[in-house]
C-alpha cells in the first residue's frame, strides 16, 4: 500500500475516534444516566482518547516509513545494482570485493523493528526517521515549525500522562477533538511532504 493509502486509513480512523469523542461528550452533556460509567469517568476517558490518538499517529507513521522503505528496496531490486560496489564505496575498512556477492543485489531491507527503533510521536524522531527514507519534512520550513511545536505538545501531553502520572484534570472531550483535527491536518502535512 502506498503512503498516501496508508494515511487515507489513518484518517479514516481518526475520523471514527473523532465520533467516539463527540459520542462520549455529548452524554456526558446530556448527563445521560445510562452512561453512569462515563459521567463517573470522565477523566479516565479523555486520557483514554489522548493516548488512542497519539497510538494511531505513531502507527501510522511507522507504516507510512515502512510503506517508503519498501518502496525504495523494490527500486533497487528492479535497479540491480551489485553488493559488492555498495560495500566497496562505503566500507573504508576494507576495500576488496568479496567474490560471495558478486550476484547479489543490493537491499535495504528495512525490517517493521527497524522502523520501530526509529519512530515515537516525538516530532524530531519523525523529522530524522523520515529524512533516512528521503524525505524532508522541513521543507516547507513555515509549515514545519508551526507543526513541530504544535504536534509536540500533543505528544508531551501524553507522555506527561504516561510517564509522570499527570492526572490531566484540565484535559475536556473538546481539547481531544481539537487535537484530533490537527494530527489529521498534520498527516496531510506528511502526505505532501512524502510527495515532494
Amino acid at each position: 500500500m502506498n503512503h498516501s493509502a496508508l494515511i487515507s486509513s489513518c484518517k479514516n480512523k481518526l475520523s471514527e475516534l473523532l465520533s467516539m469523542v463527540s459520542a462520549t461528550e455529548q452524554a456526558v452533556l446530556n448527563e445521560d444516566e445510562g452512561n453512569r460509567l462515563v459521567l463517573d469517568n470522565i477523566n479516565f476517558f479523555t486520557k483514554s482518547f489522548l493516548l488512542t490518538l497519539c497510538a494511531n499517529l505513531e502507527t501510522c507513521i511507522k507504516e507510512v516509513i515502512h510503506s517508503i522503505g519498501s518502496d525504495i528496496d523494490a527500486k533497487l531490486t528492479t535497479a540491480n545494482i551489485p553488493l559488492n560496489i555498495v560495500e566497496w564505496k562505503y566500507n573504508t575498512k576494507n576495500k576488496k570485493t568479496q567474490n560471495s556477492n558478486i550476484q547479489e543485489p543490493f537491499k535495504i531491507c528495512m525490517s517493521r523493528k527497524d522502523v520501530d527503533d526509529l519512530v515515537s510521536g516525538n516530532v524530531y524522531r519523525t523529522k530524522d526517521a523520515f529524512l533516512i527514507v528521503g524525505v524532508d519534512l522541513a521543507s516547507d520550513l513555515p509549515a514545519w515549525e508551526t507543526w513541530k511545536e504544535l504536534i509536540q505538545s500533543i505528544v508531551t501531553r501524553r507522555n506527561n500522562i504516561v510517564h509522570h502520572n499527570d492526572d490531566a484534570s484540565d484535559l475536556s472531550f473538546g481539547d481531544i477533538k481539537t487535537y484530533i483535527r490537527n494530527i489529521d491536518a498534520y498527516l496531510s502535512f506528511i502526505d505532501a511532504a512524502c510527495i515532494r
